[in-house]
């Protein structure tokens, strides 16, 4: 994530930190949305998180462009005939909302999921399994790979965890030698 700054009304800094996406004006406009420890939104002017849901439903803020659309980069147009994406809108939304909990020293949705993984491989209940895989499940699609902290696994612990009918003990105390650091730092 890109760290960025603002000056609030007093002269005061405001922390931030800026997400790629679209903003949709007649072309699409490749841009940095600035997300801020206060709750507001840059996205081409200061809205708070209600506004900002306004302006993706209205396709102002997009993670997508249509094929064949035209995309504007710092002045530069070009044709969109084989851009990829990898980020829902949907999920997007979420991201900015996690951002301002991060920024706002809130609990962020993989600090939950790690903690319902902690507490499932303490207590392996189909409760713990069930909060663990809405925990996991509110993190965007998009960050789901880095949530242990290590990207070559992506997450595989989590995802054996939740997809499994059944986890042998030996399994779950792997886990757990694993992942000591991490989830050493909860307690």
């Amino acid at each position: 994530m890109l760290k960025i700054y603002r000056n609030g009304a007093n002269g005061e800094i405001i922390r931030g930190q800026g997400l790629s996406a679209f903003i949709h004006n007649w072309n699409y406009y490749e841009t940095i949305i600035g997300v801020f420890e206060d709750g507001t939104i840059d996205c081409w002017g200061l809205v708070n998180f209600e506004e900002f849901k306004t302006k993706v439903a209205e396709g102002w803020v997009v993670t997508e462009v249509p094929k064949g659309a035209r995309i504007s980069c710092h002045h530069l147009y070009y044709g969109n005939s084989t851009l990829e994406f990898y980020k829902e809108i949907d999920e997007f939304v979420k991201e900015v909302e996690d951002t301002i909990a991060l920024l706002q020293g809130k609990q962020t949705v993989a600090e939950t999921c790690v903690e319902a993984f902690a507490r499932f491989l303490t207590f392996p209940t189909k409760k713990n399994k069930s909060r663990l895989r809405a925990a996991y499940n509110a993190i965007p699609k998009h960050l789901r790979i880095y949530v242990l902290g290590d990207m070559d696994c992506k997450d595989s612990a989590i995802r054996m965890c939740i997809e499994n009918t059944e986890i042998s003990r030996e399994i779950l105390e792997s886990f757990k030698r694993d992942y000591e650091g991490l989830l050493g730092r909860l307690n």
